[in-house]
């Protein structure tokens, strides 16, 4: 895989998701995989589009879906642990963005504040179950929560306002088995309260003076939701959770990157 070339000059900011977005898991869309890298690679000096990953996933989770998929291009920037580090990509590495890095480290942030509270949810009888490849992430941390019924709202509430009260956001949508999650589960990531997907676009907006109506965000699930409401043109693609498009009414027609193609190419070249 290649680098894209950063655009001479940045005027257009263009984020997704990767899980069930850009990366199908069941590696089915190899055309509309090329296809995408192809105009990305074409058009992004052209227009000035900085095009990046914005996940919940860990750097060497996605570096894995990259060895398997399709592609031929790394993405200009990755956003990965629910909007927390972001690396850019130069000369086929990742380089991390040390500001932001340097934003949350000097917040003092301590995940042991997210297990303390794990432990009272179990003695109120909510187990959270650790998803173990997000262990060492610096600034968060992710769990299931398995559905039991009448008491899921009430639980899911109680996760929450729990971790407000300490400065954390915390994000539960429904789990997506296509990308190996159990089924009958719910996805629960803590992360900073000043963190999120949507910190990520309003970072990156500022730091390259991206005018407000040059964004665009594409996303699958309950955890894009955040994202898609923090640019202009927000959209999620065909194929997102029936969930996903109760919570956001603008949908692509195609889905993963045809889906993303298809509203670049409408807005790009119309």
């Amino acid at each position: 895989m290649k680098s894209h070339h950063f655009p001479s000059t940045v005027q257009y900011l263009v984020c997704s998701d990767f899980d069930e977005t850009y990366f199908a898991h069941d590696l089915s869309n190899a055309p509309d995989v090329k296809d995408l890298d192809k105009y990305i690679y074409q058009s992004a000096d052209k227009y000035g589009i900085l095009f990046g990953i914005i996940s919940a996933s860990t750097k060497e989770m996605i570096e894995t879906c990259f060895s398997i998929g399709h592609y031929d291009y790394y993405p200009h920037f990755i956003s990965t642990n629910s909007g927390t580090e972001i690396y850019y990509v130069k000369d086929n590495e990742f380089v991390r963005d040390e500001d932001y890095h340097t934003f949350f480290k000097d917040l003092n942030l301590d995940k042991s504040i997210i297990i303390d509270i794990e432990e009272q949810l179990r003695k109120e009888n909510i187990d959270l179950i650790t998803q173990k490849p997000f262990e060492d992430a610096p600034f968060s941390r992710n769990y299931y929560y398995k559905a039991i019924g009448e008491k899921d709202k009430e639980h899911i509430a109680k996760i929450k306002s729990l971790g407000k009260a300490h400065n954390f956001n915390v994000n539960v949508s429904k789990c997506n088995p296509l990308i190996g999650d159990p089924e009958g589960y719910y996805d629960v990531d803590f992360y900073p309260s000043i963190a999120g997907k949507h910190a990520v676009v309003n970072y990156l907006t500022q730091k390259f003076n991206i005018d407000s109506e040059h964004t665009f965000a594409f996303g699958d699930s309950g955890n894009d939701i955040s994202m898609l409401n923090a640019v202009k043109h927000g959209y999620l693609v065909s194929n997102a959770t029936e969930e996903a498009k109760r919570l956001y009414q603008r949908h692509t027609n195609a889905p993963y990157n045809k889906g993303i193609l298809e509203i670049l190419t409408h807005h790009f070249e119309e």
